[in-house]
């Protein structure tokens, strides 16, 4: 699971950046634009501080059941995000 979870942050960085690199996006360029990239960016905190509190949870071994779910949505485009993570020992 921890490696899962690594791979997932990785993966989740590398677009940051990209999207990041790339921010002039025709979403943002619509009357919602500067609505829609401000919770955006409140998503990619909302996504640092929710992977920061797996890796915490996971580095000192705890049992954890945590879960991410936000939605971004104008009248022409939707962006939905769920993760689940979880740990539990086995007896």
């Amino acid at each position: 699971m921890t490696s899962f979870m690594h791979k997932l942050a990785e993966g989740l960085r590398s677009r940051e950046q990209y999207l990041e690199d790339h921010s002039v996006h025709p979403i943002f360029d619509g009357e919602d634009g500067d609505s829609i990239k401000e919770e955006y960016l409140d998503l990619l905190s909302d996504l640092k501080e929710f992977s920061e509190r797996v890796d915490q949870l996971t580095a000192v071994g705890k049992e954890y059941d945590e879960h991410f779910i936000r939605n971004i949505k104008n009248e022409h485009e939707k962006l939905s995000v769920r993760i689940d993570a979880w740990a539990k020992k086995i007896k």
